[in-house]
């Protein structure tokens, strides 16, 4: 449906009519006016078809819980509980250490407009580049080298699978007319490796992604050279775990090699923006989602207007009063393709407690060094052959604790606290 409209957005003081997929591009540019029209543009016309999106969402959650009575699920999250073979308790758990650290996100705000010299951040600035951004760009030998230090680093045999991918040119990473949009990695059981699609351009995000993206590969060179075919379907709660992890050690290793403050900054932001989107903004989403099944309990309708007042109370429990909304925004949940995925309820929180769980093993990397390689080669060795709860044992932790997810907590902080050390 957003691929057939048009959008008007005053694009630097000149007023352009353009496609989706190029509007949405703006949502990040330089010039605040440019996001805010962009913004008031896309979010502007979804709150116009507003009949049609709540339509579609109250069906697919009334036919839901239709779904959840006969087949005598506890709750409408228990399906996807079994999906990711976990339990009710360590998602509670984790959604509770979210709203309890909510203030420490707020944090990281109230910082990024002390960079952005406002007074308080806009919606549309939440994850803008800051106005004094050095221009980082990496051509793709450099990135490739860059990765593969990072990764080496950690342990030399750990990049073997990395430097494979590389040699055996296995990444198509050239943009070109008619290719996908996106990065994705597909691994091949009988040849034991794995491909990459992406679309380089050069920027720091792109890295970020190359990283991320080496990182499923290192899992399936892992877990292909160790498992069954029966024993390959990892989890979404657990299949980020390599990615994330090698997300991890390419900051780390950028960091280190900074030539400015100004690039430290530029990277610290860009991590904070994109890891506070993960784990904040989309629990908020779960909350959304649970609140709707708890409204249809109590025979309420969900109307347009019921609906915004869900997705903006979730919201608000994340960011307080750090930002100010435009009026159009409560409309952001209409164009969230996972919650019309009619027989696949609550797909957002897969990805908190994915963030987290990498976090968390992150801090007893740092805290072990050496001595916690092996153990991340373990986990990646058991596909999905072990719960999740079994995974995290392996590091010597339980998922069921909060005070495991309070651990990933400091990884973030961590984060902030280097950017503090930066901002006078």
């Amino acid at each position: 449906w957003l691929n057939t409209r048009m959008f008007e957005v005053d694009v630097e003081g000149k007023k352009k009519v353009l496609p989706y997929g190029e509007a949405n591009g703006l949502l990040v540019h330089p010039d605040r006016a440019t996001r805010e029209s962009a913004n008031k543009s896309i979010y502007g016309q979804l709150g116009q078809y507003s009949e049609i999106f709540s339509a579609a969402l109250r069906n697919i959650c009334n036919d839901w819980m239709s779904v959840c009575e006969r087949r005598k699920y506890e709750s409408p999250m228990h399906s996807s509980l079994i999906a990711n073979d976990t339990e009710q308790q360590s998602i509670n758990s984790l959604l509770k250490t979210i709203e309890e650290h909510a203030p420490l996100y707020r944090r990281y705000l109230k910082l990024k407009a002390k960079l952005m010299k406002l007074p308080k951040l806009g919606c549309h600035d939440i994850v803008a580049p800051l106005p004094d951004e050095p221009k980082m760009k990496f051509d793709y030998a450099k990135a490739r080298d860059i990765v593969t230090k990072a990764y080496a680093k950690f342990d030399e045999d750990y990049a073997f699978a990395v430097k494979d991918m590389f040699t055996k040119n296995h990444l198509d990473a050239s943009p070109r007319f008619g290719k996908r949009n996106g990065a994705f990695c597909a691994g091949w059981y009988s040849g034991k490796t794995a491909y990459i699609l992406q679309s380089f351009n050069g920027n720091l995000r792109d890295i970020f992604t190359l990283a991320h993206e080496l990182g499923h590969a290192t899992h399936a060179y892992y877990s292909e050279r160790s498992q069954t075919l029966m024993n390959l379907n990892v989890p979404m709660i657990t299949a980020e775990t390599a990615s994330t992890f090698g997300e991890l050690l390419l900051i780390d290793l950028l960091l280190s090699e900074a030539k400015s403050e100004k690039e430290k900054k530029a990277i610290l932001c860009s991590v904070l923006d994109n890891a506070g989107m993960t784990i904040f903004q989309v629990s908020a989403r779960a909350w959304f989602e649970q609140s709707l099944y708890n409204a249809i309990k109590q025979d309420e309708f969900l109307d347009y207007k019921t609906l915004c007042k869900y997705w903006t109370g979730s919201r608000d429990k994340i960011y307080g009063s750090t930002v100010e909304w435009f009026h159009e925004m409560e409309a952001e949940w209409t164009m969230k393709p996972h919650y019309y995925m009619a027989n696949f309820r609550f797909y957002n929180y897969p990805y908190v407690y994915a963030q987290l769980f990498v976090y968390t093993l992150y801090q007893k990397y740092l805290q072990e060094g050496k001595k916690f390689v092996p153990k991340l080669k373990k986990i990646l060795s058991a596909g999905s052959s072990i719960s999740p709860v079994e995974t995290a044992q392996i590091v010597g932790l339980d998922v069921t604790d909060p005070g495991f997810w309070k651990l990933g907590m400091k990884q973030f902080e961590h984060f902030i606290k280097e950017l503090e050390k930066i901002v006078k």
